[in-house]
């Protein structure tokens, strides 16, 4: 069997690196540099804790996959850190935790993640490019036999098509009846300097102009923190450069009256455009021979979602479906 995959970030590559393991030829294509996009960055927040049962056992499973990840590449790939989770979806939160039979507890109010911890994604590239060996090729399209349409004017014939182009994928999945939400946003987040050395901390509480925050350990050790802006601030139409510029005077004074131990002036920025309104959750979809994957907050779940997905294509599936059919 051959399976052509579309799109190198973390999704796509745990795809292609698990039909690979199944002894699948594959070929994993991708416009820019692999894990350049939405998966770009040194280091990703971890979790089990979510908002349903069902991805909390995802998660569990995941956090499974990421273990033997580890093991293979010989390199801790997700840290012990631990995450914590504070603010008004705590009880919720908690209550999905106890549906799904995941050690948690909560103190004071907030809800404590034992298996939480830092992903490290430089580490996680290079396990998975070894692994694949992506190719910088654009994709142009995708036939509804699942020809697949290239830059340099080849066509590639698989017998199976895994769509993870992020936000390339709309556009390419359009034609074969497939609907992905196309609208983006533009996201930010900033490191400081100062102790690293505290468990990921998701705090729903709104603070100022932002609704919530993220923090966590980056791979150098410094802090990473992010803050999730009202919609008119993060629209596709105001820019990046624009939403960075308010995203980073929000968090500045976030950190500046609320976490006295960073130093308020950041050291580095990181941007990203997640799809807008999606949360947490996987989306798939399938057309013929065409395999589609999509959503937000993915790289957590990177190993499961490549599991289902493999298994989808190579057909045998679990009943139920994994991953991929759980959405918030």
């Amino acid at each position: 069997m051959r399976v052509t995959v579309v799109g190198a970030g973390i999704v796509g590559l745990a795809a292609a690196y698990t039909l690979v393991g199944r002894g699948v030829g594959v070929r994993c294509l991708d416009v820019g540099e692999p894990m350049g996009a939405r998966s770009a960055g040194d280091t990703r927040i971890f979790r089990v804790a979510h908002g349903t049962p069902e991805l909390v056992a995802e998660a569990r499973r995941a956090s499974e996959l990421w273990d033997d990840w580890s093991m293979t590449a010989g390199r801790t790939l997700v840290g012990g850190e631990r995450a914590k989770v504070s603010g008004p979806r705590v009880p919720a939160w908690a209550a999905a935790m106890s549906a799904a039979g995941a050690i948690h507890r909560v103190v004071d109010g907030v809800l404590h993640d034992p298996a939480g911890g830092v992903l490290d994604l430089v580490a996680t590239r290079e396990f998975l490019t070894a692994a694949v060996r992506p190719e910088r090729l654009e994709v142009t399209a995708i036939d509804p036999d699942g020809t697949v349409h290239t830059a340099d004017g080849g066509a590639d014939h698989p017998d199976a098509v895994v769509v993870a182009a992020g936000a390339g994928t709309p556009a390419l999945v359009a034609p074969l009846g497939v609907d992905v939400p196309a609208e983006l946003e533009h996201h930010a987040r900033f490191t400081f300097a100062g102790p690293a050395d505290q468990p990921c901390h998701l705090d729903a509480r709104a603070d100022g102009d932002l609704a919530s925050t993220d923090q966590h350990r980056t791979r150098v050790g410094h802090w990473a923190v992010g803050g999730h802006l009202p919609d008119t601030d993060t629209a596709w139409e105001l820019g990046a450069d624009e939403v960075a510029r308010r995203s980073r005077e929000a968090v500045v004074d976030h950190v500046r009256r609320l976490l006295p131990h960073l130093d308020p002036t950041p050291v580095d920025e990181l941007r990203c455009t997640p799809m807008r309104g999606l949360g947490d959750g996987v989306h798939r979809a399938r057309a013929g021979a065409v395999h589609v994957v999509w959503g937000d907050n993915l790289a957590k779940l990177a190993p499961r979602i490549g599991e289902v997905v493999a298994a989808d294509v190579v057909g045998d599936t679990p009943v139920g479906g994994g991953a991929a059919d759980h959405a918030p």
